[in-house]
């Protein structure tokens, strides 16, 4: 069967010792499986995905069978010989995989590149990605910027409200909440933006990370590779990860500040009443 060749394929990139005991062709049949969907794009979590489906029939209870995020770093990094046995394999076979073999045709609709020719073509195309990639960086540094400024100018807005409500608590109240809600509106667009932003430079670099395979020094997988292909926190953290904080705390600071205006505006709650205690003489 077909999927034995490719199993064979993946066997001969893992060591003997690190091999699983029991029926392993079963799992390295589910590694071709793997194989076969996503090439050399295969990631420690789907190798471990495709073992728990293994395991789970052997034994389900084995302490193992958690998502990949949930595993101790020293079981996680045990996925990591497999799946460079798969890309390795993947690699060997031209990346046939069913979803990377699709991508590598729409890349190369004319085939990949052979030849000085045709490989300088492809380097000028690989300067190009990689000057688009700098240039989202650059829109996605505009972009922060401009919600920043616009948050800032909210929540300065409401504070000279306050400043000059004249004791009108229902008009201010009001008022608060309609600018809370404007800027919820905006963190919410401001997190989209970022999240597409993200998608956006992976399939950037996806395009990249193929034309490199055909150039003599393929800088940016390498530097991926190193990085743990970000499935290690410890190693990568994604800036999309990070720069989606910002949105998320002043969203809920604005939510927060619209109910609190709502309820001042109400009459629910009272801000600044002062009240007397009695001090015995």
């Amino acid at each position: 069967m077909y999927l034995d060749n490719i199993a064979a394929r993946i066997r001969a990139h893992i060591p003997t010792d690190r091999m699983p005991d029991g029926d392993a062709d079963a799992l390295l049949r589910l590694y071709a499986v793997l194989l076969r969907a996503k090439g050399s794009s295969v990631t420690q979590s789907d190798i471990h995905d495709a073992w728990s489906a293994w395991m789970s029939m052997r034994d389900n209870k084995h302490e193992s069978l958690v998502a990949y995020k949930d595993l101790p770093s020293e079981v996680r990094n045990e996925d990591r010989i497999f799946a460079i046995a798969v890309r390795r394999a993947a690699d060997e076979m031209g990346s046939k995989g069913t979803a990377n073999e699709l991508f590598t045709e729409i890349l190369f609709p004319s085939g990949p590149p052979k030849g000085e020719e045709q490989t300088r073509q492809a380097l000028d195309l690989y300067k190009i990605m990689v000057q688009s990639s700098e240039g989202l960086v650059s829109r996605r540094q505009a972009v922060n910027t401009f919600f920043l400024t616009m948050n800032g100018a909210l929540l300065t807005a409401s504070g000279l409200i306050v400043q000059n409500s004249g004791g009108d608590k229902l008009s201010s109240g009001l008022a608060i909440a309609v600018l809370a809600v404007a800027g919820s509106i905006l963190c919410a667009a401001w997190r989209s933006l970022i999240m597409s932003f993200g998608q956006l430079n992976r399939g950037k670099f996806q395009v990249i990370n193929a034309i490199e395979r055909y150039l003599t020094t393929a800088i940016y997988a390498a530097e991926w590779e190193a990085l743990g292909r970000g499935e290690n926190p410890n190693v990568y953290r994604s800036f999309t990860s990070r720069e989606i904080w910002a949105p998320n705390a002043l969203l809920m600071l604005h939510v927060l500040t619209a109910a609190i205006a709502l309820l001042v505006a109400s009459g629910w709650i009272t801000i600044g009443a002062t009240v007397s205690i009695p001090i015995a003489q």
